[in-house]
């Protein structure tokens, strides 16, 4: 004797979770907001303690490269979760794309351009970060 669950063949049952089928662009955009908004808040929260406190200003450019590394790791991470699949696929889009824009931002908004071997490591490290936080996001549960 062949079980059959309730409800009509073909229709999925409301216990059954929908996984999008394919790579979706709009939640990479979705990713790369969620990162920009993360750094914007990191950036305050770092030049606000170094405006009230005896600290150097150096300071804040270590805790803005550190931070960017788990905040990728972070965005990449919720993306790749709400995706449930391409978690390294998501992970690198959302790097790759938050090191062109913070890359194109910065030389625009301090115009002597860091060099194409910096770009290419800050890039790098982007593309790391995103790609482990969308590996363990996929697989998290």
């Amino acid at each position: 004797m062949k079980y059959s669950p309730p409800g009509k063949p073909g229709y999925r049952r409301w216990s059954q979770k929908y996984v999008e089928e394919g790579f979706s662009v709009p939640l990479v955009g979705k990713g790369v907001v969620y990162a920009l908004f993360m750094a914007a808040l990191l950036i305050l929260v770092a030049s606000a303690v170094v405006y009230l406190t005896k600290l150097e200003e150096s300071i804040v450019y270590w805790v803005v490269n550190i931070g960017s590394f788990a905040i990728l790791g972070l965005a990449s991470f919720i993306t790749a979760k709400q995706a449930k699949r391409y978690g390294l696929m998501y992970g690198i889009a959302i790097g790759a794309s938050y090191a062109v824009i913070t890359g194109l931002v910065g030389a625009i908004l301090y115009p002597p351009f860091m060099g194409i071997g910096a770009l290419l490591k800050r890039t790098g490290f982007c593309v790391l970060a995103g790609a482990c936080g969308g590996v363990l996001g996929v697989n998290y549960r």
